[in-house]
Parts: structure tokens; C-alpha cells; sequence
């Protein structure tokens, strides 16, 4: 083997790191990726380590082609088929795997770290909490150290200790770049914003309601959103009902959602905004990603940024879908302080039913409308009817057949939100009360250190909306009468007998409430979340402009590149002066430092050492000029060559022999630099 065929070759302390950082840059992709992948990661990593321990071989032609074949059908059987952004980085996955099984020199070694790079920015698109964002900084650090030890490629100079602390050195230094870039690095949306059409990008609330949608969404503790008020005072919890969707057309067995009749009014609208503090709720969002276009607000909201509106039902929507965490400021209202019509047509819209289905329900309902003297009148008899016959809260309802309706409200009176605001609204509807649907979210859990709100999945609710004459639209919860705690302390609560409360997450945050120390260490970290989120993550362009402004009087794209690249001079200028003053680093390995003090020594004598020249070479050549000890010079050379082609067992007792070889043949040339300075040439007679 050949002296440049082995420094190609991959040093141990740079496989480790590199099949470490590897592993770990795959983690954060552990929510998408199918099973199949881990399988064919865990068979790649195991097969190049005992390439690299001798036990297998390299894979040749037909094993790669088997391992393509491989891995583009786990792609296609794991996604079936559809093309999305978990898909495209699955795909990415597959091909960084079948580089670390082929890989075999430093090129290909330096290769797999820079895709390995690109697949830990990769997650990012994924997980994007603060502890993720830590475990991004330690998974750069490894993959750092990678690359600093393909550098170092003998044992002696590419210790682990050495490589991992030049990373962390190399990632200090970078960090106030990093900060620089991120603060002063103008964000041009859309090129600084894409949006990316995630799988996982939904939160499950749907433009269709059917009993049982709602259950799924009480089950999960994903997080939906986070709201801060101006006041930063809690509201009560049963003013909290943040709308997301209207839904006014039903079929007979599931309300949807309808574009009738709907009209937007984007920002700016011309509306002037109240005055008045009192009946004005302000608040700020952040909301993650659904992939549709809805926006949540309380009450009577009004839109106050571009590219948000408001519809003629009081929801707030967003131009584009939300693919991406979303911050936004938001404004509810009281019903006074907004102007209420409803036309004929958006009134029979809202009276609109099939004209057949439930007989049981029509008959009863127009035994009410006769005995009730006005619709307010009507509707406090309903109220009373969920209140007096027995209803029961759950998650479990059982399954309702052909006019499900019927058999919810005398047979079963089992049920969720969705079960009693659909019945109420058809009810309403049969009575000549114009009504709707609202699904959104109801309550949501106070944090006391940093004064927000979260809401999470299953705090999903769906409620009624009534419109009566002279007043408007008005809220009306069945659910809050036959499940208080539902509206007052939340779905915990609410199924507390039941015991159904994210039963099937027992590893879920959600779980250790009951455990106080665990509980009050779960809130820290929601609060780190929330302001890594809130400062971090939202940091857009409107907040660069405001930060910019508010510290450095500047505000301009113009100036801010200025800032920019000052700011870069001075962090590279900060860099140089910290460098200058550390001692230079030795990194030669003993028996270099050795051959280069002898080269030093012939220098003394007269010879160089050429550019391009072999060490035998250049031996032999001193050889000559010395005379006396040319045997010794001979023997130096032979040395070398032993070493050069040791076995691999005897290559640290053959580096010790020739170092200690280097070192007795320097000082003999050192004798022989003493001599021609101090010593009189002899004269013979």
C-alpha cells in the first residue's frame, strides 16, 4: 500500500465522529420517517463499521445496485407513492445512507459530512423547539469534528480530544457571525420565507363537522397555539372561545362549511378602529401551521395586518394557507360595538335544512314552537331540555345510525360538543331561528410566570350561534350545560369520572399534572418555548425593522446592509485579534518534528532539501557529502522503509525505532556541523 493510498484512507477518530453525527442528524426525522428507513439507517451505519474492522467487504457493483433498488422502493412503499416535503426528505434520507454504505477515502468521507450538514438543517423544517435547537448545536459540533479529524490523519494528530475540541473552538468563533447574520441579514419574503407543504402541517380541525371528528382532535396534546393579551391579564375562561370556522350547509348527517354568500374584508378595510378600551380585547398569536387558511380570533374580530381578512361570518382568514408558524395581532369586540344584518338571503341560508330525516325531532319541535311566545323564549326551553333529561358528557358516544339526530337527543344522550351544538342548530333551524355551527377552541392553559395562553388540540370545541332580531348573532354553548367543567376548567376535568383524558398518550406532558414538581418543570420549559418562539422564531421582517428602529435609528434595507457588513468587519477584526494572541498550535507528529530538525541540521551542512525530492533520496545525497557517515545515513533510510510498509500491529513499534533513529543520526550531524566550524583542518607532512 502506497503512502498516498493511506492517508486517502478514512483515520478511525474520523469514522467515529462521522457515523456518530450521522446517526444523530437522523433523529430529528424520527416523526415522518417510516420504519423501514431506521431499518435500512441501522443496516448501513453497522455494515460500514465492520468494513472498517475488516469483517465485511466493500460493496461492489451488484450489492449497490441491490441497495438502490432498496431504498427508492422503501421511498415509493413508504409514502405510497405521493410526493410531499416528508417524502422529498425521505428520498434525501435514502441517498445520504447509500453514500456512508460506499464509503470508503477522505473525498468520500467529506462528502457524507456535508450531507449530513444539509439533512440536520433538514429536521429543522420538522422540530423546531428549543431543546431541538440544542440538539442541532451538539449534532454541527460532531459533524465539526468530523471534519477536523478527515483533516488530521495520522493517529497522532487526529486524536478524538484534539478534533473535538478544535470543534468547539471553530463553532465559539462562529457564533457572534451567526448572530450578526441572524439579527442584520435583511429577510426578504417571499425568498427569505417559502412555504412548504408539509403532510403534518394541519391541526385536524376540518370545513366539515360529523359526530366523532371533534373526539379525534380531544385526544391529541399538540399544540395549536399561543396568545398573549395587551392587559396581560388572563380573560375568563368562558369568554374564551376562539373561533376558526363557520359551518352553515348540512345534508342531512354532516355540517360543512359554505363559500355562499361569504364575503372577505382584507386589511385595510377603511374601518376605523375603536377607541374605546372598554369591550376591546387585544391580543397576539401564534399560531402553528395548518395548511389552510384560517386564523383564530375572539368574538367580533376585525383584521389589522396585510394579507388578513375577516368574512362576513366574523372569522379571521389568511390570504395564503398557513404552512408555516404564523404571528399575528388580533382584535375582538363586543356585540355592541358591532353593526349586525343579516339579508334574506344569508337568512334562509341559515334556516336551510333537508326536508326530510328525524321525525321524531320535527314532531317535537313543533309541539315547543307552539308553546313558546318568542324565539328567546324557545330557546331556553332547549337549553332546559339538555339540562333536565339526563345527558352525559364523553368521548365515547356510541354510534348513531340513520337519523342520528333522533337517536342522540331521546335514545342515547351520549355525546361531545359536536353532538349537542348539531343538534341544537337543527333544532333552532326547525323553529325558524336562523343558526350555525362554530368550531374553534375553548380555553386553554394559563402560564403565571410570562402571562400567555396555550391551546392545544383537544381543547377543540364546537358551539352554536343563534341570530335574533335587534340583537344579532349570539352565542349559545349546550355543552356548557350539561358539562360546566368542560367551559370552566377544561377537558381534564370534564372527564375526570370518565378517566378518557389523552388516554392513549401516556407519555404525553399532559400526564404529569398530577405530579407537582414535574408539572412546575414542564411549565419552565413551555415558558422557554414559548419566548424561543416569540422572539426567535417569529423573528420576521417586521420585527427586524422594529428592532432596527428602536436601537439603531435605522430602518432601511440600505443602511442595514451597511450595518451589516460593519458589523461583519468588526466580528472578523474581534476574531483576528483573539487568533494573534494564541500560541501556535504544534500538530506535526513526532516523527515529522524529528526529520524536519535533521533536514534543519543539513541545511547547516550545505544541503537542502528539494522541493518534490523523496526522503531516500535526499538521504543519499547527504550521504555523499558527508563521507564518514554515509553507512549511518544508509541505515536512516532502510529505517524509513521499514516503517513505511509495516504491518498494521507493528506500526507503533517501527515509528518508535525510527524516531529513535532520526534523533541519533541528527546529532551525528550535529558533531559534524561542530567540527567543520570549531576544528582546524589537519595538515599532514
Amino acid at each position: 500500500m502506497t503512502l498516498l493510498a493511506r492517508q486517502q484512507q478514512i483515520p478511525r477518530p474520523a469514522l467515529f465522529w462521522l457515523l456518530s453525527g450521522g446517526a444523530l442528524s437522523l433523529l430529528p426525522h424520527y416523526s415522518h420517517l417510516p420504519l423501514i428507513f431506521w431499518l435500512m439507517a441501522g443496516a448501513a451505519v453497522l455494515w460500514r463499521w465492520q468494513m472498517h474492522l475488516g469483517r465485511l467487504p466493500y460493496p461492489g457493483k451488484i450489492t449497490k445496485l441491490i441497495a438502490v433498488v432498496a431504498v427508492a422502493g422503501g421511498v415509493y412503499a413508504g409514502f405510497s407513492g405521493q410526493y410531499s416535503l416528508e417524502s422529498a426528505v425521505a428520498f434525501f434520507v435514502a441517498t445520504c445512507l447509500l453514500k456512508v454504505l460506499e464509503m470508503r477515502t477522505q473525498r468520500d468521507g467529506y462528502i457524507v459530512v456535508f450531507l449530513c450538514f444539509f439533512l440536520a438543517g433538514t429536521g429543522f423544517l420538522f422540530e423546531q423547539e428549543v431543546l431541538w435547537g440544542l440538539y442541532g448545536l451538539v449534532v454541527i459540533w460532531l459533524l465539526t469534528a468530523a471534519l477536523v479529524s478527515l483533516h488530521l490523519v495520522s493517529r497522532e494528530t487526529g486524536g478524538a480530544w484534539m478534533a473535538s475540541r478544535y470543534a468547539f473552538g471553530l463553532l465559539a468563533t462562529a457564533i457572534p457571525v451567526m448572530l450578526v447574520f441572524y439579527l442584520l441579514f435583511p429577510r426578504l419574503a417571499p425568498l427569505w420565507s417559502i412555504n412548504l407543504q408539509s403532510e403534518q402541517a394541519r391541526t385536524g380541525l376540518t370545513d366539515q363537522m360529523a359526530p366523532g371528528d371533534i373526539a379525534s382532535l380531544s385526544r391529541s396534546d399538540e399544540l395549536a397555539f399561543r396568545a398573549t393579551f395587551d392587559s396581560e391579564q388572563k380573560p375568563a375562561r368562558d369568554q374564551l372561545y376562539w373561533r376558526a370556522l363557520v359551518l352553515d350547509r348540512y345534508d342531512g348527517r354532516t355540517w360543512r362549511f359554505s363559500k355562499q354568500d361569504r364575503e372577505v374584508s382584507w386589511f385595510p378595510s377603511g374601518e376605523t378602529l375603536p377607541t374605546a378600551t372598554t369591550g376591546v380585547l387585544r391580543y397576539e398569536i401564534i399560531q402553528e401551521a395548518t395548511s389552510n387558511h384560517w386564523l383564530y380570533t375572539l368574538r367580533y374580530g376585525m383584521a389589522l395586518e396585510p394579507g388578513i381578512g375577516v368574512t362576513s361570518t366574523g372569522v379571521l382568514v389568511n390570504r395564503t394557507p398557513v404552512y408555516q408558524r404564523k404571528r399575528y395581532q388580533g382584535l375582538g369586540l363586543s356585540r355592541e360595538l358591532v353593526s349586525h344584518r343579516l339579508d334574506f338571503q344569508q337568512r334562509q341560508h341559515n334556516l336551510d335544512l333537508p326536508g326530510r330525516g328525524n321525525p321524531r325531532t320535527r314532531q317535537w319541535l313543533a309541539g315547543l314552537v307552539a308553546n313558546s311566545d318568542t324565539p328567546v323564549d324557545l330557546v331556553n326551553k332547549l337549553i332546559d331540555y339538555f339540562r333536565t333529561q339526563g345527558f352525559r358528557y364523553t368521548l365515547k358516544p356510541p354510534a348513531l345510525g340513520n337519523n342520528d339526530i333522533d337517536a342522540f337527543l331521546f335514545d342515547t344522550r351520549l355525546g361531545f360538543c359536536a353532538h349537542y351544538a348539531g343538534a341544537f342548530v337543527y333544532a333552532a333551524r326547525l323553529a325558524g331561528i336562523p343558526a350555525r355551527v362554530v368550531v374553534g377552541y375553548q380555553g386553554g392553559e394559563w402560564n403565571d410566570a410570562e402571562n400567555y395562553l396555550t391551546v392545544r388540540q383537544y381543547d377543540a370545541h364546537a358551539w352554536a350561534e343563534i341570530w335574533l332580531d335587534g340583537t344579532g348573532w349570539v352565542r349559545v354553548d349546550p355543552t356548557a350545560v350539561v358539562s360546566p367543567e368542560r367551559i370552566q376548567f377544561g377537558l381534564e376535568q370534564a372527564l375526570k369520572e370518565e378517566g378518557s383524558f389523552l388516554e392513549n398518550k401516556l407519555l404525553s406532558p399532559g400526564q404529569i399534572r398530577q405530579i407537582p414538581w414535574l408539572n412546575r418543570l414542564r411549565m419552565e420549559l413551555e415558558s422557554v418555548n414559548y419566548l424561543w418562539h416569540r422572539w426567535v422564531l417569529s423573528y420576521d421582517s417586521k420585527r427586524q425593522k422594529s428592532l432596527l428602529s428602536n436601537v439603531l435609528q435605522r430602518a432601511d434595507y440600505q443602511q442595514l446592509l451597511i450595518w451589516l457588513v460593519a458589523a461583519i468587519v468588526l466580528v472578523f477584526l474581534v476574531i483576528a485579534v483573539m487568533i494573534s494572541w494564541q500560541r501556535p498550535v504544534k500538530i506535526a507528529s513526532p516523527v515529522g518534528l524529528a526529520w524536519q530538525r535533521l533536514v534543519d541540521v543539513g541545511e547547516q551542512l550545505g544541503v537542502a532539501f528539494q522541493m518534490g525530492e523523496s526522503q531516500t533520496h535526499y538521504l543519499a545525497r547527504l550521504g555523499l557529502t558527508l563521507g564518514d557517515d554515509s553507512d549511518d545515513l544508509s541505515a536512516l533510510a532502510q529505517t524509513m522503509e521499514q516503517q513505511l510498509y509495516a504491518a498494521g500491529g507493528q506500526q507503533a513499534e517501527a515509528e518508535k525505532q525510527l524516531l529513535k533513529a532520526l534523533r541519533q543520526s541528527r546529532k551525528r550531524l550535529l558533531r559534524q556541523v561542530w567540527r567543520r566550524r570549531y576544528q582546524r583542518p589537519s595538515v599532514r607532512t
